[in-house]
C-alpha cells in the first residue's frame, strides 16, 4: 500500500516540475514576442483601408519591379500610350543643365497683352509669361511648371488659366473674365524646368522614394512592414495585386503573421538622400519652388457687366 502512496507522490512531483517547466517556457515566450510587439501609439491607426480585391497569398519576388516586364495586350497597350502621352513634359535641349542657367522666377516677368481700359464679363484676358535664368537671360526652352490664377480679394473670387508653352521661353495664358469688379493677375513658378527633368529621373529610377507601411495583427501581437509598388530584396512579400486592375502592391511579409492579418494602411515617410549636390540647387524653397513671378507693368484689369456700355 505504502508502495502505491509513494509512486502516486512521485508521480504528482514529476508533474509538478514538468508544470512548472512549461509555465517558464511559455513566459519567456511571451517576454520575446512583446519585444518584437509594435507598441499602440506606433501602430498606423488608418482603419478605413479599403483591402485589395486580390487573395492575399506570399510569394517572393527577385527582380526589382518586375511587373514592368508583364505582357500588355493591344488594347492596355493604346490605353498605356495615350496615358503617357498626356503627362509627357518636355525637356531641356541638353542632359545637363548648369544652375545659373536654370530658371529664376525673379528675374522672370509678365505682361498683360493688349491692356484695355476696361474689360467685359466673359472677355478672354491673355497674359505672357517671359522666363530668364540666373543670369538674366531669356531662357530658350520650355517645360517650367507654373501657376496662374485671376482674383478679387475683397470678392473672395478667383479662377485659373489655361497655360500654353511655347518651348521657348515664353508662356501664353488665357483667363475667362467671370465677374465684374478690379481683377488682379498672379503668376507663380512651382518648379523650373530642370527640376522636373531631376523628378522624372526619380519617378524612373527609384519608384520607392516614398514608401508606405501595412499593420498586422493577430490578438495581441503585431507587426509592421514596408509596402510599395516595387520591393527590392529576394524577401517574402505578400503580393496585394488587385486582381480586376492589375495594379501592383506588395508588402514585406511579417515574421510571424500571415498576409490575411493586414488591418492598416498609411504613409510611411520620403527615402532621404537621393539628390546630388547639384540637383539640390534646383529645389530651394526661397529660390526656386513655388515662387511668385511678377509683372513687368500692371498686374491687374478693370472689368465690367455685360450690361455696360
Amino acid at each position: 500500500m505504502w508502495r502505491d502512496s509513494f509512486r502516486l507522490q512521485i508521480f504528482c512531483l514529476l508533474m509538478a516540475v514538468l508544470a512548472i517547466v512549461v509555465l517558464v517556457h511559455n513566459f519567456f515566450q511571451l517576454e520575446h514576442m512583446d519585444d518584437d510587439t509594435i507598441s499602440g501609439s506606433n501602430w498606423i491607426t488608418e482603419n478605413n483601408v479599403q483591402h485589395s480585391l486580390s487573395q492575399t497569398t506570399k510569394t517572393t519576388r527577385k527582380p526589382y519591379c518586375s511587373y514592368k516586364q508583364q505582357t500588355l495586350s493591344k488594347r492596355e497597350q493604346a490605353e498605356q500610350e495615350s496615358l503617357l502621352a498626356a503627362i509627357l513634359w518636355p525637356k531641356p535641349p541638353d542632359g545637363k543643365i548648369a544652375f545659373v542657367e536654370s530658371t529664376d522666377p525673379a528675374h522672370s516677368d509678365f505682361v498683360i497683352v493688349k491692356p484695355v481700359r476696361f474689360f467685359k464679363v466673359g472677355d478672354e484676358l491673355e497674359v505672357l509669361v517671359r522666363m530668364k535664368d540666373f543670369q538674366g537671360k531669356p531662357k530658350q526652352y520650355g517645360g517650367d511648371y507654373l501657376q496662374a490664377r485671376i482674383h478679387s480679394p475683397l470678392l473672395k473670387a478667383g479662377a485659373t488659366g489655361r497655360i500654353v508653352d511655347c518651348h521657348n521661353g515664353l508662356y501664353k495664358v488665357f483667363f475667362t473674365l467671370l465677374w465684374p469688379g478690379e481683377v488682379k493677375v498672379s503668376v507663380s513658378l512651382v518648379h523650373p524646368s530642370e527640376a522636373i527633368q531631376v523628378l522624372l529621373r526619380l519617378r524612373e529610377e527609384r519608384p520607392d522614394r516614398v514608401y508606405f507601411k501595412s499593420s498586422f495583427k493577430s490578438g495581441k501581437y503585431s507587426e509592421t512592414t514596408e509596402c510599395n509598388v516595387c520591393l527590392p530584396g529576394d524577401l517574402p512579400v505578400c503580393n496585394f495585386t488587385d486582381l480586376y486592375t492589375g495594379e501592383p502592391w506588395f508588402c514585406y511579409k511579417p515574421r510571424k503573421l500571415s498576409c490575411a492579418s493586414r488591418i492598416s494602411h498609411a504613409k510611411g515617410g520620403y527615402q532621404k538622400g537621393l539628390l546630388t549636390q547639384e540637383e539640390s540647387l534646383f529645389f530651394q524653397s526661397d529660390v526656386n519652388i513655388k515662387r511668385p513671378i511678377l509683372s513687368s507693368g500692371p498686374d491687374s484689369v478693370i472689368v465690367k457687366s455685360k450690361a455696360f456700355t
